[in-house]
């Protein structure tokens, strides 16, 4: 069976015209459907359903669509597996990064890899979890570090917690509230708050500690996944980050950036962790990011 013929017949099932499959295969049409014919005629059954506008899958065409799907996927782990054998310094590796394991491990990461394996293709994704995660699983991304919290459970990924890290609320040096004893929700909206988008745990989480103005959508002004741009901005200006303390471990050794606590106090910890999938082939160097992950990203 030609494993072509396979991938020509997700991709009908996908766009559901001959047109848009073929365009998307970089196909003629007479060629998309030629194969498709030979498809059906090697299993001796109508796969394809030609009536009305749309072409969609008949009863069989939907059995050999999931067939299909396991049958090129575990070709495409045969094929990795023996390029890991072949020569374990060589070949890919992709990593997704949610905005704080981005802030703390992507550049230090990337450094590593420069000089330790050169010969290897990097490659760094950012975005949400749940983009991340399907990343993973059309094997578009090897491993991604992200919030633990908003990481969805599922017996198909191998997930490993990274330590703990303490986050709240931090400002410039300088800053008017630093001449406070005690600063309250109040006194900090008179400022603009900055932030990158928040779990729901951990919106539920400032709501009941500071109350129904502290949640991100009346207590953010501006948010972005690109931590240090924002650490730029709080040190510029009067705005206030609400982040994770060890993507300004350096401003704050420094003196740049300093932690101010809001009224009622209570101590914050995000939760973060390392996923793949589970049961699949790596490349050694994956390992080496898991390694590495694990030696920097604590305080």
């Amino acid at each position: 069976m030609d494993l072509h013929h396979l991938r020509y017949l997700l991709a009908l099932a996908e766009h559901q015209s001959f047109r848009k499959a073929a365009d998307a295969l970089f196909l003629t049409q007479p060629a998309l459907s030629r194969s498709l014919q030979a498809l059906e005629q090697e299993l001796g059954v109508p796969l394809i359903d030609r009536k009305g506008r749309r072409n969609t899958l008949t009863a069989y065409g939907r059995q050999v669509e999931q067939s299909a799907r396991r049958i090129l996927s575990e070709t495409a782990e045969l094929r990795r597996s023996v390029a890991q054998l072949k020569d374990g310094s060589l070949g890919t590796i992709s990593v997704g990064f949610g905005p704080t394991p981005a802030a703390i491990l992507m550049t230090p990461f990337l450094r590593q890899m420069a000089a330790a394996y050169p010969r290897v293709q990097v490659n760094v994704s950012r975005g949400s979890v749940d983009l991340l995660v399907q990343a993973l699983r059309s094997e578009t991304v090897d491993i991604i570090a992200v919030d633990l919290r908003a990481l969805p459970s599922s017996p198909d990924l191998d997930v490993a917690l990274l330590p703990p890290l303490r986050g709240g609320f931090l400002c410039r040096a300088g800053h008017p509230l630093l001449d406070y004893a005690s600063i309250d929700l109040s006194m900090l909206r008179e400022h603009p708050v900055i932030s990158t988008p928040l779990s729901d745990e951990i919106s539920r989480g400032l709501v009941v500690e500071l109350g129904a103005n502290a949640h991100p959508t009346r207590l953010m002004t501006i948010s972005s996944e690109d931590i240090p741009s924002l650490l730029d901005i709080v040190e510029t200006t009067e705005a206030v980050f609400f982040g994770i303390f060890r993507c300004a471990k350096s401003r704050i050794e420094e003196g740049r950036v300093r932690e101010i606590q809001v009224a009622p106090h209570a101590e914050r910890l995000g939760r973060y962790a390392l996923a793949s999938v589970a049961g699949r082939s790596e490349l050694p160097v994956v390992d080496a990011f898991r390694d590495f992950a694990h030696r920097h990203f604590g305080e």
